[in-house]
């Protein structure tokens, strides 16, 4: 089902004039871009840091570039309006904000839309202080929507976190692992994933002769994966939907000896290759209801993806019922371990 916000701003595009630029990232999944194609908008252009968005969106007709929200591919000051629905980051909303300034002629409208617990209203007031505008967001039951025009740029910009910056990992103080904003958790070790490298020797004894490839499914900064190089596969392959996530495994893996691929992918969609072992933290859960639909194709791309003799290994919270899915692509379903908040579930 389409997020409300992002329909909202899809209705504005029938009123917007001129050349028009989307912003589009995850909230923008389940967009139909065939149907935005064949409304002939005028003169639209999408920037997505998504994979599977810029692909769709692609097929559709559209003119699109997939990067991470790296507005420099841009003329200055070229579009009459642009359209976004705040991020669920802060550092990601601000740096959008921030780059506007820089993307808009004079009196054109930064859109912007999302729920009052996303902090829209703030977003709004900080957009308005930016380009010396006094709109006021419109509200819609707990969605809201703001047009704010462009006057003159404030010289105070939004703190972004440095967001196009890859920075070092001060959480990870022995290893040298970087990150950036626009990566799930950019900024710490995912607990989940923690848990699963302390288990990865024990996992391995499943096999019975030591395995070469290994596949990091969904890799974020690649932790899951850098964990592995000292285990000896020959092979380490990481591939990721997000923009942000394949620049900072790219930084992390650079000068490896390893054989070292990264791929822009959704859920491996674009890997054809099978892999001994395979490791994935995917993103199944949202606050605490399960995503049936990403479970399913996390699953699925972990069959076609795992070599005959090869096994998985997963890391999901205690109450996602994993095993229960994994029944209809698996013949072997074990739970490896426990920590009380995570289980480690072995596939093969």
């Amino acid at each position: 089902m389409i997020d409300i916000n992002v329909a909202q701003l899809l209705d504005q595009l029938c009123v917007i004039k001129g050349k028009k630029l989307i912003v589009a990232d995850e909230n923008w999944a389940s967009v139909n871009w065939v149907d935005i194609a064949l409304q002939r908008h005028g003169d639209l252009q999408l920037i997505s840091n998504r994979y599977d968005i810029a692909q769709q969106a692609k097929a559709s007709g559209l003119t699109v570039i997939f990067n991470d929200l790296d507005f420099s591919v841009f003329n200055k000051h070229s579009f009459d309006a642009i359209l976004f629905r705040v991020s669920k980051e802060r550092a990601s909303s601000h740096h959008v904000i921030n780059q506007s300034i820089s993307l808009l002629k004079g009196q054109a409208t930064l859109i912007l839309s999302g729920e009052k617990n996303d902090g829209i209203k703030s977003y709004v007031k900080k957009a308005c202080t930016l380009m010396s505008d006094d709109s006021l967001a419109k509200k819609n039951g707990a969605n809201y929507l703001a047009k704010i025009t462009f006057h003159q740029a404030s010289k105070n910009l939004l703190n972004d976190n440095n967001y196009q910056m890859i920075r070092t990992l001060e959480a990870i103080p022995d290893k040298n692992i970087s990150s950036k904003p626009g990566i799930f958790g950019w900024d710490k070790v995912d607990r989940g994933s923690a848990f699963l490298a302390t288990q990865l020797p024990t996992f391995l004894k499943r096999f019975k002769h030591p395995p070469e490839r290994l596949l990091d499914l969904g890799c974020g900064y690649g932790y899951l994966a850098y964990c592995a190089l000292k285990l000896n596969f020959k092979e380490i392959t990481l591939t990721d939907n997000n923009a942000a996530a394949l620049l900072a495994v790219t930084e992390n893996f650079k000068g490896s000896s390893h054989q070292i691929n990264i791929v822009a992918s959704d859920a491996g969609d674009t890997i054809t290759e099978q892999f001994d072992t395979i490791l994935c933290n995917p993103p199944f859960h949202q606050g605490f209801a399960v995503d049936g639909d990403m479970c399913t194709k996390f699953l699925a791309a972990t069959k076609r993806l795992l070599a005959p003799q090869g096994h998985a290994l997963f890391v999901v919270n205690t109450f996602i019922p994993l095993e229960k899915k994994a029944k209809h692509y698996f013949n072997v379903i074990d739970i490896l371990a426990s920590d009380g908040s995570f289980k480690l579930v072995a596939l093969s």
